[in-house]
């Protein structure tokens, strides 16, 4: 973990780690306003090597952030629009908060499986940038996975396994997993399945940046392996996230109001955590960077 980036020579942009093998907090960062690119080249920077990036004490400023977001790639809307900001709809809204004329967040009470963003997609999402507006004073983590050290420390009968293999991801497997953890939720649209085909994606990719790779296994998500039956294809992504899941690899993102919090889509996993939401209110603002091809 570095703490010597350099923004220009009155800003240092120092890190502090966060996990034990990957994420850092960043401090000598705004996001507000007309910034210089060196700026935005070193948060990018910082980004490709920790995976994981934290700013503290961000104020609210849901176009402040649609901005700067906006500077390191075309973002991508998100398929559920009913819980897009109503003032930016780049904004995807989570949580259970809800108001006449404000943000309905999208809340599922059923827990999370490990993730990448937007892995239905045939180009997945390059980042995800993920703000605290309200956040409960117990529960509602996120949980990070250092996709990259994973597959590098992984038992190399392993690797040979799933080396060259394609996982499909299907949004509709995902929605039908939600289906038996949320009750009541509506099944996916026929729309959405048009919109969305399943998509074949490597199970370890390479990172057009750093050229570095990394495990791209979301369980929820694949409806099977290509060329295996679904459930040889589970019992071997089971066994993959046996080993990815161990502690070394994990880093868990207590939050606090105000945290900025953006992740490589193309190096970690993530998943959420539950919170009491009878008792509790949680509002959170994501804005996705759209992959390149």
């Amino acid at each position: 973990m570095s703490a010597g980036l350099v923004l220009d020579h009155s800003a240092p942009l120092s890190a502090r780690p966060l996990g034990a093998t990957f994420g850092a907090e960043l401090s000598g960062l705004r996001i507000a306003g007309d910034l210089p690119q060196a700026e935005v080249d070193a948060f990018l920077a910082a980004l490709h090597r920790h995976g994981v990036v934290l700013l503290r004490g961000v104020p609210e400023d849901p176009g402040a952030q649609v901005a700067f977001s906006k500077r390191l790639g075309p973002l991508e809307r998100h398929s559920s629009t009913a819980h897009t900001h109503p003032a930016h709809p780049e904004i995807f809204c989570v949580g259970n908060y809800e108001a006449p004329g404000g943000p309905k967040a999208h809340f599922a009470t059923g827990v999370e499986q490990w993730h990448a963003d937007s892995s239905f997609r045939p180009v997945p999402s390059r980042a995800s940038l993920f703000y605290g507006a309200i956040v409960p004073p117990e529960g509602g983590e996120t949980w990070f996975l250092d996709a990259v050290t994973a597959w590098a420390e992984m038992p190399p009968a392993l690797q040979a396994r799933i080396e060259g293999r394609r996982g499909v991801h299907d949004l509709n497997t995902l929605s039908e997993w939600n289906r038996r953890h949320t009750p009541g939720r509506p099944p996916l649209s026929a729309e959405a399945r048009r919109q969305f085909p399943p998509v074949a994606q490597p199970l370890v990719r390479r990172h057009p940046v750093t050229g570095r790779r990394s495990l791209f296994v979301c369980p929820a998500v694949i409806s099977h392996i290509e060329g295996m039956s679904a459930e040889d294809s589970h019992a071997l992504i089971e066994e993959v996230m046996r080993h990815a899941t161990q502690e070394r690899y994990l880093y868990r993102h207590r939050w606090q109001a105000g945290d900025l919090v953006a992740w490589d889509n193309l190096a970690t996993l993530h998943t959420a955590t539950l919170f009491d939401h009878t008792r509790h209110v949680r509002l959170m603002f994501r804005t996705t960077v759209a992959g390149e091809a």
